[in-house]
């Protein structure tokens, strides 16, 4: 479906290779890879070298493995070795659809596909991938990659496979009694369309994935006989009804636009129907969109309509947010205030304005502390002491970025512990976080549910915040705009002392772009000379080529930026050619061919690297100049100095003489040419207009920019990225002009309580495995204990990561129904027999809430709880008890009072037990010593 902007199709498909039916690790690489390797086990010798279609091989391994299993020869026999059951699962075959744009050439395919890699973490969690790139036959637009996984990590030591990673596998659930498999496809399809829209962004395309297809198209393996060619064009016929189908559909159409923006507009809904042929159904469906009661009008502060709407859901996620913020920020933290304050004092080369924002982020006894900096006012160095300053004085720190390459520059600023957003919330369970101090850098480019999602957890784990980022920058890809809202809730210190530009009117200029007075800024650079207009893009491009060549700095120094990907490649060419004209570049010539186009390279060309490399040290977006080339080995030297060493076959690079502005966010650069060939926005133009350390020229056209009018026009588009919560609804206008009760005070009071209680347990299944309710999910299942002959316990079998690190054990069958009715998220345990609850085996620390009925009529009930609660505890569990009142048992409660009241009695309990250190206490300081004062006992 269209939404205003080009759609890419998202396909993801994942198999598991058994012995069970036949699979072979050996024939399967060899057929993915299409080369020879031989299954050294039963000495067949599988050759698909014959086929030509796969453009690009390699393998991924861990750092600390043996590189011989980069070999898939090594590797697949060392799968086939450890496997050694005859119905073992071999490996997990993932085949990944990749966009077939016309502006993408074979390198942005590789690159693409190793972020999708890298995201997923699978050699971070010790596995071994194979990944092939196969292009399309003649006739079909049919780019895939072929992802072979292994089942096992490698051992520590590096020497081979073993374990198997039992912990990454898909889960299986019951549904309507039959067995049903949640496979890892969900988490890929989000994380490849998470990176495939952001690659687009950062290459100027304006293309955007799809959802996950509901009508998916065909992924054609090799070339079969007519019919089937036949049968999936009338397949893709079809495909083209379904899609009408859907966009018929006004919740489709509503969510797809909120998807991306928290606001929008009439025109926002014509535009995503404008597929639809007949012209009196748009309209209707227009009209259905916009009439439905998901959907909001927004006001100004006046009440003047702002021709903005957004959606209920839209707007409770926000003010969910909000909530959740607050109580962040209500609780109040002492650091090691008066230490830390000495040691703010105590540094050096670090201006008065930086020592103010440390004072703010690091003494403040406040949950939430936000620090904006305007491009080039040193937020980055701020960030690296701040991280000094609290690990020297044992804060543990935890770095956070919404970005792969923002990770990384996290991590090469001194921050041990770094993750991405999306990868902290998903790995949730397995990182050590309580009490942590919590590092969101560019938190301007951070969604609205990754907020949602992200304050929750920090607020279960009783972590303190710090949000840096620069709101007027490129924003997130998906809905956002929360950044903003934040900074104004909670207050900021804003860095203003810009120290990137040498001249005074240069930053002056800087600051007003900065914020968003694109004529001032505009009339500061035209007074110094360094607007240029020309009347076609090719008279502009020449003049900026002309005057780049004309610059005293060197190659390094300077940089083209521009939006689009295509006027990227025609500035590196034209820049080349002109530079071998000279002289400048002299020399051997090595030729490579991607994706069908040649490239040349000589020593002393200017690269930008388009992936990380982890074994050279090199990120994405790296910029270097290449000092000696040849046949298989080039080496360059990266701007920062560092020298490094590879196959040009291997390693994604392309010219480096121009960029887009995607690329160039937090860069500072010395001389800058700027190309405005119409397409820009607010966000953009100010990255654009503030990379300069010495010299800024901005070169027009008159074919896409009319007149100086136009061109503030066009850099002061607006990027659409503000949330919903800006502006008031009806409701919110309304409770303005409405006196508080009595009764709407209490009444607001105990919808807060509730609020609370919801919020703490509201999880954002978008980042995790699961997407079913946890009462469609659970599963019964008898498990056999290996001292007990009999199956004492029934375990509420763990699909996914709870939301509550806590397990509730119980001898009430329908009191765990009861919890699961009122939507507690946590690992349940059931027996039958209250006697036996005192033979669970729990692991070393485990918490442990026993949940005990109150109406039991006799003495010796309530002393089994406490002596099972007290051997739980000796056996290393961490456990308490929870009861409802005096006569009551759970299942009464749930029908009497309803879901809140049992999570008001639970939920308290649980995070009691949560926040408990797993540390070695006297019984009564875990155990209550007596439940029988609680549970009413007939004598």
């Amino acid at each position: 479906m269209r939404i205003g902007i080009e759609m890419a199709i998202q396909f993801t498909r994942i198999e598991f290779l058994s012995r069970s039916t036949g699979g072979d690790s050996c024939r399967k690489a060899a057929y993915n890879a299409r080369t020879i390797v031989e299954n050294e086990k039963t000495g067949i010798k599988y050759n698909f070298s014959r086929k030509k279609d796969n453009v690009y091989h390699t393998v991924l391994i861990p750092d600390y493995v043996n590189q011989d299993f980069k070999n898939i020869q090594t590797l697949m026999n060392e799968v086939e070795r450890t496997a050694k059951d005859p119905n073992s699962q071999l490996l997990k075959d993932i085949v990944i659809a990749l966009p077939d744009e016309k502006e993408l050439n074979l390198e942005h395919r590789i690159e693409l596909t190793h972020r999708i890699v890298d995201a997923m973490e699978w050699v971070q969690n010790g596995l071994g991938v194979q990944i092939d790139i196969h292009k399309p036959q003649i006739g079909d637009k049919n780019w895939h990659a072929h992802i072979l996984l292994t089942m096992r990590r490698f051992r520590k030591d590096g020497t081979g496979l073993g374990d198997r990673a039992v912990d990454l596998n898909p889960k299986i659930i019951t549904v309507n009694g039959k067995k049903v498999v949640i496979k890892d496809s969900k988490m890929i399809h989000e994380i490849a369309k998470e990176e495939t829209n952001a690659y687009f962004a950062e290459l100027g395309l304006p293309y955007r994935v799809d959802e996950t297809s509901e009508v998916p198209g065909k992924h054609i393996g090799p070339r079969r006989i007519r019919n089937l060619i036949n049968e999936v064009l009338n397949e893709n016929e079809l495909r083209k009804e379904a899609h009408l189908k859907i966009i018929n559909d006004a919740d489709v159409i509503t969510d797809s636009i909120t998807h991306y923006k928290s606001i929008f507009t009439k025109q926002d809904v014509e535009k995503a129907v404008k597929d639809i042929p007949d012209l009196t159904a748009r309209e209707q469906l227009v009209q259905k969109v916009l009439s439905s009661n998901r959907i909001l009008e927004l006001y100004h502060d006046d009440g003047e309509s702002s021709k903005y709407f957004t959606t209920i859901e839209v707007r409770n996620e926000e003010t969910r947010i909000i909530r959740i913020a607050n109580k962040i920020n209500d609780q109040v933290y002492y650091n090691d205030i008066y230490n830390l304050k000495s040691d703010i004092e105590g540094l050096a080369n670090v201006s008065e304005e930086q020592k103010q924002a440390l004072r703010h982020i690091l003494l403040s006894t406040s949950g939430v502390r936000v620090l904006r900096g305007r491009a080039g006012t040193g937020k980055s160095y701020v960030l690296i002491k701040a991280h000094e300053l609290a690990t020297n004085r044992g804060q543990k720190v935890i770095g956070l970025a919404p970005t792969h390459k923002a990770v990384s520059e996290l991590r090469s600023k001194g921050y041990t512990e770094v993750y991405t957003v999306k990868g902290f919330l998903y790995n949730r369970k397995k990182i050590f976080m309580q009490d942590s101090l919590i590092v969101v850098d560019e938190a301007g480019m951070v969604g609205t549910k990754a907020y949602a999602e992200l304050f929750r957890v920090v607020r279960n784990n009783n972590c303190q915040l710090i949000l840096a980022g620069d709101e007027k920058q490129l924003a997130s890809i998906e809905r956002g705009g929360m950044f903003e809202i934040l900074s104004n809730i909670f207050g900021s210190h804003v860095l203003v002392n810009i120290r990137r530009q040498s001249e005074n009117w240069s930053r002056e200029a800087a600051m007003e772009f900065a914020e968003s007075n694109i004529l001032s800024g505009i009339t500061l650079l035209r007074q110094n000379k360094c607007v240029k207009f020309d009347n076609t893009l090719q008279d502009s491009m020449s003049k900026l080529i002309y005057n780049w060549s004309l610059s005293k700095f060197k190659l390094h120094e300077k940089l083209v930026i521009t939006v689009r990907n295509k006027d990227v490649d025609i500035l590196n060419s034209s820049i080349r050619s002109l530079l071998k004209a000279n002289g400048t570049l002299k020399g051997t010539e090595y030729e490579r061919s991607i994706d069908g186009r040649k490239e040349l390279y000589m020593a002393g060309d200017r690269i930008v690297f388009q992936t990380s490399d982890k074994d050279l040290q090199i990120q994405n977006s790296e910029f270097a100049t290449l000092t000696s080339v040849s046949k298989n080995k080039f080496i360059a030297k990266t701007d920062t100095g560092k020298e490094v060493s590879f196959d040009p076959s291997e390693i994604q690079f392309k010219h480096g003489y121009a960029s887009t502005v995607y690329k160039v966010q937090g860069a500072s650069i010395k001389d800058v040419y700027v190309l405005h060939n119409g397409v820009s926005n607010i966000s953009s133009s100010y990255v654009a207009m503030t990379r300069h350390i010495e010299n800024l020229k901005l070169y027009c056209n008159k074919e896409a920019t009319k007149s100086i009018n136009s061109l503030i026009n066009q850099l002061s588009r607006p990027n659409e990225k503000s949330a919903s919560i800006t502006l008031k609804t009806a409701y919110d206008l309304e409770k303005e002009r409405t006196k508080p009760t009595v009764f709407s005070t209490v009444e607001n009071w105990f919808k807060s309580i509730i609020n609370d209680i919801n919020d703490r347990s509201h999880v954002n299944e978008e980042y995790y495995h699961f997407t079913a309710k946890p009462e469609q999910e659970a599963k019964v299942e008898k498990v056999q204990l290996k001292d007990i002959s009999t199956p004492l316990f029934m375990h509420i079998k763990e699909q996914r990561q709870y939301d509550y690190d806590v397990t509730i054990l119980s001898a009430e069958g329908k009191a765990i129904s009861s919890f699961q009715e009122a939507g507690i998220d946590s690992r349940m345990v059931y027996s039958s027999n209250v006697n036996n609850l005192k033979y669970y085996q729990p692991f070393q620390g485990e918490k442990i809430l026993i949940a005990a009925n109150n109406d039991k009529q006799n003495k010796e009930y309530a002393s089994t709880i406490n002596e099972a609660a007290k051997a739980l505890k000796s056996k290393g569990a961490i456990t308490s008890i929870v009861v409802p009142s005096e006569g009551e048992d759970f299942n009464e409660m749930l029908k009497n009072k309803g879901s809140v009241a049992v999570k008001e009695l639970m939920i308290p309990e649980i995070m009691k037990l949560i926040n408990t250190q797993n540390v070695k206490t006297e019984p009564e300081q875990i155990v209550k010593a007596d439940i029988a004062p609680k549970i009413r006992i007939r004598r």
